[in-house]
């Protein structure tokens, strides 16, 4: 029974490991977010925009703790969004779209997650428009990872 519950508490933070897609960049943290930035900024006409940047280095530093260079970029289609909340209101939890940048090991890493994957967690069968999140998770993040 032991071995049970410790197998439930431990499957849970595997499976959410392995919905996450991690790519390398060529360029700092600062300039991997201002790319992405100005990747999203020329899909604006498509109804594409940035809502925030956290700057988590920043406020690790308030409080006087250490941390490499962590940001994460929040954006999206207000348009798509909702019409994705309408079929299931629980996709709010995971919307707008996040994009985690960070230095490790003097290397920039960018992490998001797999949208195919969170959407098997909400009532989103045959949704044509999370096909049209991982071609755009795929290329905005490609886009800032290179110089």
């Amino acid at each position: 029974m032991k071995r049970f519950l410790l197998a439930l508490l431990i499957f849970p933070a595997l499976v959410s490991a392995s919905d996450l897609i991690v790519k390398t960049g060529e360029l700092s943290v600062d300039e991997t977010i201002a790319k992405i930035e100005k990747i999203v900024a020329s899909k604006a006409k498509d109804g594409l925009g940035v809502f925030t940047i956290i700057d988590h280095k920043k406020g690790a530093d308030k409080v006087k703790l250490a941390l490499s260079e962590t940001k994460v970029i929040l954006f999206g289609n207000p348009k798509l969004g909702t019409k994705l909340m309408q079929k299931d209101p629980l996709v709010a939890l995971d919307l707008p779209l996040k994009v985690l940048v960070y230095r490790e090991n003097n290397r920039t890493k960018i992490v998001y997650r797999d949208p195919i994957a969170w959407a098997e967690n909400f009532d989103l069968k045959d949704c044509k428009m999370v096909d049209k999140m991982v071609k755009a998770m795929d290329g905005i993040t490609t886009g800032a990872s290179k110089k």
